[in-house]
């Protein structure tokens, strides 16, 4: 048995498809991104299930996933009568987008039940004055903030094309505001 040995290509494609659990996507589909974003023209789903060893059907519920999410797009080629796919190739706004994906999924839901159960909390009649419920709310307060500024950090990453290029100034300046003034 002869094995052949891997190019850059195959070990690129490979290890971005590792990476993609911490983007919050599939292997499948940080795979499909990776194929496309190295290939040199638009692919097909049948091009991109040749190249990546999976199956047709796999390949094409994970290229909608990645449609929705804006980091592949349709593209139409006159005179072909199959779908052809392209990747973003501005990596900081495919950045942008998974980081927004991520955001929309994990952390926004979580400040949303902070925010709801600190709302409850310091509407409660009758227990401000109980030491276990104030502790409770001190620390759904310090929660929050917490959640706050990685939620400024995300906006400042993805709402200016500065972050993008490596500025980091809105981080630093946002870090700065949160901590506690020493004198």
């Amino acid at each position: 048995m002869i094995s052949r040995k891997a190019t850059p290509q195959d070990m690129f494609i490979e290890g971005w498809g590792r990476m993609g659990g911490y983007w919050g996507i599939s292997k499948v589909m940080a795979e499909i991104y990776a194929q496309l974003y190295l290939s040199g023209s638009p692919l097909t789903l049948e091009e991109l299930s040749q190249k990546l060893k999976t199956s047709r059907s796999n390949i094409s519920l994970n290229v909608r996933g990645l449609i929705e999410l804006g980091v592949v797009n349709k593209v139409v080629i006159r005179g072909e009568r199959k779908d052809y796919y392209s990747a973003e190739n501005n990596i900081g706004k495919m950045a942008k987008l998974l980081a927004m994906a991520k955001k929309k999924r994990e952390l926004d839901p979580a400040m949303e039940i902070v925010a709801e159960a600190l709302e409850a909390a310091e509407s409660t009649d009758g227990d401000h004055g109980d030491p276990q419920h104030r502790a409770f709310v001190e620390k759904l307060e310090e929660l929050k903030r917490h959640m706050d500024f990685v939620n400024s950090i995300f906006m400042s990453f993805v709402g200016s094309n500065d972050a993008v290029k490596g500025d980091i100034n809105g981080v630093v300046e946002i870090r700065n505001s949160a901590k506690p003034e020493t004198k």
